[in-house]
């Protein structure tokens, strides 16, 4: 069996991982484009009742807010935004000055329903616009979106882990990113929201396995010390595919065109069947040793470097070092429930996941709701996540990977709550402490995927690396509706279970192994012996 760490050792850094790193962050930054399109394909825009009796009748010429708008609607008091679809009732009698539009001119004591005309803020064309969810009562099918897309996911993302260690993680990447970018572009031509909803999930569900296998083919290039630095670089392109999504719906103003805007480019990666390799560390485990010392004599070409002696049994060596029960495994699933360390690994780091997901996207959607530009809102908050991966760089090498975790949620967990204490006059602070709760949240994001992937056996990690960020996609299910509690129990009730959620997590990250450059385990038995008496070797920095 081949070493591929000590053979990476002795070929070094150079302009194979380069190219690696420009080519995996390119997918990367295009797979978080499905799951942030619905953001701004099924916003909630700002709207009220049409008042004929004030509104003028050229259309162009009408504004959302005018002077007299108090005297003819509803405000809420949370809010102090119009009511969507209520209208105080018109009095009969003569006109005041020559016009109704003054105080006195309505009966603020009685409203009326309006659900054909409305005045909108800007020239926005949505879902909700298009095919009439109008109306606080229809906002749950907009919210909706979010958690089918989310849905989906939790559905697609133990699927494309399991196909990539039955198929390959290149397959499967690429797979996944031209299936997903059609289906979207099928989506932009839906003529009814059932028709949308169905392709919503189904690109999810295909879209949903890009960025973990993508993550995984780059991570095992690199040796446990290089990990963190290049995993940094490589999150810094995620956010870029969310702003880009952000700028292009500014810009364009309509769902249909902003799909397939986004969307075209993603056909371009079929070409990665040419331009990347599989993973070494899959061939390996599949026996096909051929290929492995290929793809090494190929990084070795490229990065100028020469190539190691090796045995000269070595391609043909099987995968003995393994242990039995690895090696003649028959489903990965039997091996999870059979290994009690194995499986409590999972359901406390499914846990996390859970809360990390929740308050990520949870505050993402959130985003648009703070006062002022919601473009600009949402691109500050994504924004912000390129200096936490920088950060993410810096405290996880100084801190353990556990306790770095644990204190990203905490201090996310304690600006969300203090958001609730500020007064809403107090714009600016209230808009740091969200993008500071953002920034703690992305990192602990950053720090849980590197966790997960240095604490469960290689024949395992991509299905384990799926199975829990399926099960935290219960989270981002959840996410898109706790915009609604809004509605039902006050503007602080969002913030305030984003922070408590983030609070719990920090407890349970306690409680998981520590894997800080510690070499990825490759069989069950290492995998448990992480954070015992018994541990995988420990990559030294320094060594040759």
């Amino acid at each position: 069996m081949v070493d591929i760490d000590n053979v990476l050792v002795t070929l070094g850094m150079g302009r194979y991982q380069f190219m690696g790193c420009i080519l995996f962050g390119l997918m990367i930054m295009y797979s978080n484009v499905s799951p942030v399109a619905y953001v701004f394909t099924a916003s909630d825009l700002k709207y009220r009742c049409e008042i004929p009796e004030c509104d003028g009748p050229n259309l162009e010429g009408r504004t959302y807010e005018p002077k007299w708008l108090r005297f003819t609607t509803p405000y809420r008091n949370d809010t102090n935004q119009p009511r969507k679809c209520l209208r105080y009732a018109v009095l009969s009698g003569p006109l005041i000055n020559g016009t109704r539009c003054l105080s006195g001119g309505f009966n603020e004591s009685a409203t009326e329903w309006c659900r054909n005309n409305w005045v909108f803020e800007d020239f926005e064309n949505t879902i909700g616009k298009e095919f009439g969810l109008m109306c606080e009562d229809n906002k749950w099918k907009l919210s909706m979106v979010g958690t089918i897309n989310n849905f989906g996911q939790f559905i697609g993302i133990p699927l494309s882990g399991i196909i990539a260690d039955w198929y390959g993680r290149k397959f499967t990447m690429v797979f996944c990113a031209v299936l997903s970018a059609t289906l979207s572009i099928i989506q932009s031509f839906s003529n009814s929201y059932s028709m949308f909803m169905v392709l919503e999930f189904l690109s999810s569900i295909i879209s949903s396995g890009i960025y973990t296998v993508t993550f995984i083919l780059a991570m095992e290039l690199f040796l446990p010390h290089q990990r963190v630095l290049y995993y940094s670089v490589l999150e810094c392109f995620l956010p870029v595919g969310s702003i880009l999504v952000a700028y292009t719906a500014k810009i364009v103003q309509d769902w249909r065109i902003l799909l397939r805007l986004i969307n075209i480019p993603g056909l371009l990666f079929l070409s990665y069947f040419w331009l990347t390799e599989e993973s070494m560390r899959w061939l390996e485990s599949q026996g096909k040793h051929d290929q492995v010392i290929n793809a090494l004599k190929k990084i070795a070409a490229v990065n100028k470097k020469p190539f190691p002696d090796l045995p000269t049994n070595t391609q043909v060596q099987s995968v003995d070092s393994l242990d039995d029960q690895d090696s003649n495994f028959s489903s990965i699933i039997k091996d999870i429930i059979r290994s009690s360390t194995i499986f409590w690994r999972m359901i406390r780091c499914s846990y996390v996941w859970i809360a990390v997901t929740l308050v990520y996207y949870g505050l993402t959607i959130s985003s648009t709701d703070i006062a002022g530009d919601k473009y600009l809102n949402f691109s500050l908050v994504l924004f912000v996540e390129i200096p936490a991966c920088l950060l993410n760089w810096l405290i996880m090498e100084g801190m353990s990977r556990k306790m770095s975790l644990c204190c990203m949620f905490v201090f996310s967990g304690v600006t969300c709550v203090t958001y609730n204490l500020m007064p809403s006059e107090l714009y600016l602070i209230k808009l740091s402490l969200f993008l500071v709760s953002k920034l703690a949240i992305s990192i602990a994001f950053c720090i849980i995927y590197m966790l997960t992937a240095e604490i469960f056996p290689t024949r395992m990690r991509a299905t384990m690396m799926s199975m829990c960020s399926m099960l935290g996609r219960i989270g981002s299910m959840l996410s898109p509706q706790a915009t609604l509690l809004t509605e039902y129990f006050g503007v602080y009730a969002t913030m305030l279970v984003f922070g408590m959620t983030a609070l719990a997590a920090a407890a349970i990250t306690m409680t998981l192994p520590e894997s800080k450059n510690i070499k990825l385990p490759d069989t069950i038995d290492e995998a448990k012996g992480i954070g015992t008496d018994v541990k995988p070797k420990i990559i030294d920095k320094n060594s040759p």
